[in-house]
């Protein structure tokens, strides 16, 4: 008698909600919010502690692009409104790029965790515990925030935007700001190119959110995640799959899924069946075209024209903070007292693009009016 066959398990399509929303007002977007979850049937347990990661980057020089950088403050005032409802014990945490405690004040993260009485974590200040996980394809080990442990859920909250190494920051590329401190710039250091998006799966496999809500009302085009330009798109999405959430988000900025490194080597290591999600609240999924990072490219091409483009400093621009040479990973900038970047150390992380608080750094041509304003200064 022939023995019957398992039924193979499988993975279920995750649902993914859209709702329309066209300003930050506060009633607005807790309605479009509250919208959001019911659609996908999210309702956090009473009493349970929950931690909201939102996308926060201060900079200080240009108050203008905040609104298209980082989680806008309503987003994450309207999740805390939802959770202290329920009487949830929520904490905000990040590990910013920049200073981690001055992006709290300069987005108002400070301000909503008094009024709801949450928790802000900075996690290169907590105490640190060493994950480890054979299966990780790159970190098989690495240190997190202790606190991290002891969440009954973790809620993601990221920006809609485009970014120069991972091609857009959604809500997988969010969970590397659960990585402390200068571990961040070691990381980059180790994998380079399309390789640090399997870092940032490495991450998300360790500590899959509940809760993905994306912050689309304004995002970023061009050269995110912090050197682009504004870009409305009008939306909030939210899902209890992540990886599903990133597929529609990406689809809405006119990116094919698979150009989005993390979303393939996820989808490889079966951590989502394939590139299918259910839509709710809107019928047809919109597409809103966002322009593009130049490193939407191969990485043996990106090599090709950083020969031709290194990356070179404005002077007219620069305030020689200095942020730059302190924060790449494989100490290629030196102050002349202009940044001037060593070609042969430098890995093209874009680490130094992002951090520059007034954009002064970017791709130029040896030719160009940049390179020999800092050629000349540099002479002087």
């Amino acid at each position: 008698m022939k023995q019957k066959k398992e039924a193979k398990q499988t993975t279920p399509i995750a649902d993914v909600s859209l709702v329309r929303c066209t300003s930050y007002k506060k009633k607005k977007v807790e309605k479009a919010v509250r919208k959001a979850l019911k659609l996908i049937k999210f309702d956090p347990l009473n009493r349970t502690k929950v931690l909201l990661k939102p996308n926060i980057v201060a900079l200080s020089q240009d108050k203008t692009k905040q609104i298209a950088i980082s989680t806008h403050s309503s987003i994450v005032e309207a999740m805390c409104k939802i959770l202290k409802e329920n009487q949830c014990k929520i904490y905000i945490g990040e590990s910013s790029f920049m200073d981690t405690d001055r992006s709290f004040k300069e987005t108002g993260m400070d301000k909503i965790a008094k009024k709801y009485k949450a928790k802000l974590v900075i996690f290169e200040q907590e105490k640190l515990v060493k994950i480890k996980n054979p299966k990780n394809k790159i970190i098989k080990q690495f240190p997190v925030a202790k606190i991290l442990k002891e969440m009954d859920y973790i809620i993601d909250l990221p920006k809609m935007k485009t970014h120069s190494l991972a091609h857009a920051t959604l809500g997988i590329k969010n969970l590397y700001g659960l990585i402390p401190g200068g571990l961040k710039q070691r990381l980059h250091n180790k994998a380079h190119g399309e390789k640090f998006s399997h870092i940032l799966v490495d991450i998300y496999q360790n500590f899959p959110p509940h809760l993905t809500l994306m912050d689309g009302i304004i995002g970023m085009e061009g050269h995110g995640p912090t050197s682009g330009t504004k870009k409305k798109a009008n939306l909030i999405l939210a899902s209890k799959n992540t990886i599903a959430l990133d597929i529609a988000a990406s689809k809405i900025m006119d990116f094919k899924p698979r150009e989005i490194p993390a979303i393939r080597f996820a989808i490889k290591r079966k951590l989502y069946p394939n590139y299918k999600f259910n839509l709710l609240g809107i019928n047809k999924l919109p597409i809103i075209h966002f322009r593009k990072p130049w490193m939407k490219i191969t990485l043996s091409r990106a090599k090709r024209m950083f020969k031709e483009k290194p990356i070179i400093c404005d002077i007219e621009k620069c305030i020689k903070c200095g942020a730059c040479a302190k924060h790449c990973p494989v100490k290629a900038i030196k102050l002349k007292p202009y940044p001037i970047i060593d070609k042969k150390k430098c890995i093209r992380c874009f680490c130094c693009m992002e951090i520059c608080p007034t954009d002064a750094l970017q791709l130029g041509k040896f030719g160009d009016k940049m390179w020999k304003n800092c050629n000349q200064e540099k002479e002087k």
